[in-house]
This record gives C-alpha cells, structure tokens and sequence, in this order.
C-alpha cells in the first residue's frame, strides 16, 4: 500500500511542478525577462528622467540658475590711505512674459512623449522576441522529421540486413540502406545545430534556456485603441510644437535682475558704509540669434509631421500584408494537412508491398523520402501559420 501511494504522490508532485514550469515560462514572462535585459528599456526609462528635468525646469521662475559677483577696488598700490569699496551682487535671470507658460506647455508635452517611448520600444522588443521564438520553432520542427527519418532508417537497415542475411536481398541493399543511415545522422547534426543557434539567440534576448510551452497566439484578441508606434508618433510631433513655440517666445536673452551691496570705506580710521544698489539689464535681441534657432525647430517640426505620416502609413500597410500572409499560411495549412495524410496512406500501402517483395528497396526509398518531405512541409506549414498569427498581432501593436 505504501509503494502506489508513494508513487501517486511523486506522479502529482511532477504535475504541479510541470504546471507551475509552464506558467512561469508563458509567452508574457519570456516578454518581460527581455525587457529587465533590453537596452532599448533602459534608453526608455532614462526618457523618464529627462521628462522629469523638463518639468523642473518649468517650475522654476527664473529664466536661468542665479549668479553671485563679488568685486573690491583699493588703494593698496597707490596712497594706501584705507580707501575701499567692496561689492556684493546677486544676478538673477528673470522670465520673459509668456515664457512660463509655453516652458509648462514643453514640460507636458515631454512627459507625453516620454511616457509613449515606454509601449512603443516593448511592442519593438515583443516582435523581436515572436521572430526568436518562432525560429526556435522552426528549427525544432526540422530537428523532429530529422529525427523521425534517422530512426526510420535504421529500421530500415536492420530489417534489409535480416533479409540479406536470410538471401531476400542483395548486398547492394544493405549498402543502400546504410547510405541513407548515414545521410539522416547528418541532416540531423545539422538542423540541431541550426536549434543550438536559434536557442543561443534566444537566451541573449531573455535568459531563458528554451521556448516558452505554448506561443501560440489568438488572433481574436483586443487591439489597443491607439498603435504604440502611432502613439509615440504623434507625442514626438506635440514635443516638437511645444518646443517650436518656446523657441519662438524666446526672443532674446533673459532680463537681469541684480541686487547688490556696496561697502565704502574712505580711510582706515573711517567708518565703512553700506550702500544697497538695484539695477536691471536688458539685453536686445537680434535676426542672427533667432533665425537659427526658428530654422532648426521648424526644419524638427516638418520631419516630425513627415515621420508621422510614414508610421501611419507603415502601420497599414503592416496590417495589411500580415493579414494576407495569415490568409495564406491557414490555406498552405489545409493543403499539407491533406497531402501528409495521403502520403501517410500511400506509405502504410508501400511498406506492405516492400515487405512482401513486391517492391524494390530504391522505390520504397524514394516514396519514403517523399512522405518525409510532405511531414516536414506539414510542419513547417503549422510553424508558418503559428508565427503569422503573431505577425498579425505584432502589426496590431497587440502585446504577448
């Protein structure tokens, strides 16, 4: 009674565990170990901090950080009668009208843009992630057929060197049917190093070992109500109109306010005094300051409005073409899922007539290469329409 209960135990122990392992390798955890290793996350979240400076900077009401002069003129290389006057000055740089406001319109307007780089380069990283992830896929379907066709063959050869060995069939037959061993070990080794490379590039992108257990995709799933890609298309153009007006309100250098005082003294035994002194300076702008700075934010804003254009543009045309390869991939799908069960048939049909002698060992290889060719078509077709559903999601800006 103890060894089945013991057994039961360790049967639901492996099943739990199984299920716990495929809930932490779900297609979303895979996204989200990319994300804690990309370096376009990092760029992202700097953004933040940049967004953060912007709204510093639009608090303050000063046009610049405040500055301290200090001076003193004596007699020390002349009469040396004590005369002095030390100054004391605090420069501060003042706000032209209307510069407050449009400094707070950037500083809005940055954090938009900042918070729109978050979705767009995690979209960027899933499609990276769906092409690693369905090339492990691929590449794990052409390691299977190898694998199915090595085994085959050496039932094949086993089977041709105990009716060699019986006088069913010439020597030359087994030499044939160790050639073929031998070239399935070989396409094997090479479709699992094309595997060992595809997992490679899968562990720099995630950490991971292996692909996630399901990666299949739902092409029912709710699209965002606006494009990542769009989102932070239009946020970069509003970043550049609010900069663009700043530009424009900044006519000339700020004003200066400053505040001083002047310790006099007219000989050491005299008394100093203390003089408060206010005064302001306006500085005058000018066609070479200006023209400059307008030219390079308008030349921002029409590449801005341009590039907004091409990402919708891109957008569309994304989703189009994804759709039409989904079309297409479910299409190839149904045809090699009716071809490889014909070609299983016919083989079933073929290796009863290679077993009762009615057919030679080359034509039974040949029909058998052919069945191989049509799974291998029948799996790659699945990998197809498994990895253009994600396409489609990609293009709909719909993450795992």
């Amino acid at each position: 009674m103890i060894r089945p209960l013991q057994y039961s135990l360790c049967v639901l122990m492996l099943s739990l565990l199984s299920t716990l392992a495929r809930a932490d390798t779900s297609l979303h955890e895979a996204l989200d170990k990319a994300w804690a290793r990309a370096v376009q996350a990092r760029v992202a979240e700097s953004r933040q901090s940049e967004a953060q400076a912007s709204r510093a900077v639009a608090n303050s009401w000063l046009a610049e950080p405040p500055s301290i002069g200090v001076s003193e003129k004596n007699d020390r290389l002349n009469d040396r009668v004590g005369v002095r006057e030390r100054e004391f000055d605090l420069a501060l740089p003042l706000l032209l009208p209307g510069q407050r406001a449009v400094r707070e319109a950037f500083a809005l307007r940055d954090a938009a843009d900042a918070n729109a780089a978050l979705p767009a380069a995690r979209l960027a990283l899933a499609g990276e992630l769906r092409t690693t992830v369905w090339n492990v896929a691929a590449t794990r379907a052409d390691t299977r057929i190898a694998t199915e066709r090595l085994n085959t063959a050496r039932k094949l050869e086993a089977d041709v060197l105990r009716r060699q060995q019986a006088g069913e069939l010439a020597r030359t037959d087994l030499l044939l049917s160790k050639e073929e061993t031998f070239a399935a070990k070989n396409a094997l080794s090479e479709t699992q190093t094309r595997e060992r490379q595809a997992l490679a590039r899968l562990h720099l992108l995630t950490g991971l070992d292996n692909i996630p257990d399901d990666i299949n995709e739902s092409t029912f799933l709710s699209a965002p109500s606006h494009h990542p890609r769009l989102t932070l298309a239009e946020a970069s153009m509003e970043r550049v109109r609010a900069d663009m007006q700043m530009v424009r309100e900044d006519k000339r250098n700020p004003p200066e306010l400053s505040v001083g005082v002047v310790q006099t003294r007219d000989a050491y035994t005299t008394p100093a005094h203390n003089t408060l002194r206010v005064g302001i300076r306006v500085p005058f702008g000018s066609e070479a300051r200006n023209a400059p700075k307008l030219a390079a934010a308008n030349s921002a804003w029409v590449k801005a409005e341009a590039e907004l254009r091409q990402t919708m543009a891109e957008i569309a045309a994304e989703q189009s073409e994804t759709q039409a390869a989904l079309d297409n991939a479910e299409s190839v799908s149904q045809t090699a899922q009716t071809r490889a069960a014909l070609a299983n048939e016919r083989l079933a049909l073929q290796e009863k007539a290679f077993s009762l002698g009615e057919l030679s060992l080359t034509e039974f290889m040949r029909v058998r290469a052919s069945v191989n060719e049509v799974r291998l078509e029948l799996l790659r077709a699945k990998v197809a329409l498994g990895a253009a559903r994600a396409q489609l999601n990609q293009a709909k800006g719909i993450l795992p």
